[in-house]
């Protein structure tokens, strides 16, 4: 499974300016394109009630295909995309293109990743990370292996059988009074976890 994301075609970029040379250095500072960001507060157990309305704010500004039919992906890099899929036979890993992108400051990506479970080995992948020093060319052009393949349309949709199955089932434990809906985890897209990204 390839880890490399196909350039966008021309026709898809939207929102950004692409006239730098390709070649550009990546910045070292965040540049004037860069939204002006609170400095972060990266330690768990900072409040999760401004962040969640940054976050809120960030997500509302990216643009979105007219048929909305993309999906979000935080790169390693600390830059938040959206993509759509490319037509792909669906035995074969699916092409990705990015419809928009945005860079995120490290406060960002707290309050984006505390709304999934908990994970060492994302708190150490994300550890200092800043997306506000990607340089601009790489936010649409991602290098090879920024943005993860997310398979063939076959293997998505065995996943989908896979957590349906798994749902009902714990729907079913919650009517029987096995468990409570409390254990069934927070509403989509609540806060879950606590991540703790500061430089060590």
């Amino acid at each position: 499974m390839s880890d490399t994301a196909p350039h966008a075609p021309e026709g898809l970029v939207h929102g950004t300016d692409r006239s730098q040379p390709p070649n550009q250095p990546q910045q070292k500072e965040p540049n004037e394109h860069t939204p002006k960001l609170p400095d972060a507060n990266l330690s768990a157990g900072s409040g999760h009630t401004s962040q969640t309305s940054n976050l809120r704010d960030f997500l509302a500004s990216l643009k979105a295909p007219a048929d909305r039919k993309f999906f979000q992906a935080l790169g390693k890099d600390g830059v938040l995309r959206n993509l759509c899929f490319l037509p792909t036979p669906p035995d074969q890993p699916t092409g990705i293109t990015v419809y928009d992108a945005k860079p995120m400051s490290p406060e960002l990506i707290k309050a984006y990743l505390d709304r999934q479970p908990w994970s060492q080995a994302t708190e150490d992948r994300f550890r200092g990370v800043d997306g506000r020093l990607v340089a601009q060319e790489h936010w649409l052009q991602p290098p090879p292996g920024v943005v993860l393949s997310r398979g063939s349309q076959n293997e998505r949709d065995e996943e989908k059988r896979r957590w349906a199955e798994e749902r009902k089932l714990l729907e079913e434990k919650i009517e029987r009074g096995e468990v409570s809906a409390e254990d069934a985890g927070p509403a989509c897209g609540g806060v879950q976890s606590n991540y703790d990204l500061r430089p060590r």
